[in-house]
């Protein structure tokens, strides 16, 4: 089976350069970061427990 996918590589090689982990895990952290931006405040003030609402 390794002898067919190195012959077939020989024929036709990749199209697409392979991108290593590290550019991978910046490009999710640069979504993970727009849509941070994004995203409204919807979190609510806390209140402790036991305060009563005036």
């Amino acid at each position: 089976m390794d002898s067919l996918h190195a012959m077939l590589r020989s024929i036709r090689p990749e199209t697409k350069a392979a991108k290593d982990h590290l550019t991978v895990f910046r490009e999710f952290l640069a979504h993970l970061d727009a849509l941070q931006h994004q995203a409204p405040n919807a979190r609510a003030p806390m209140r402790r427990k036991g305060a009563r609402k005036a």
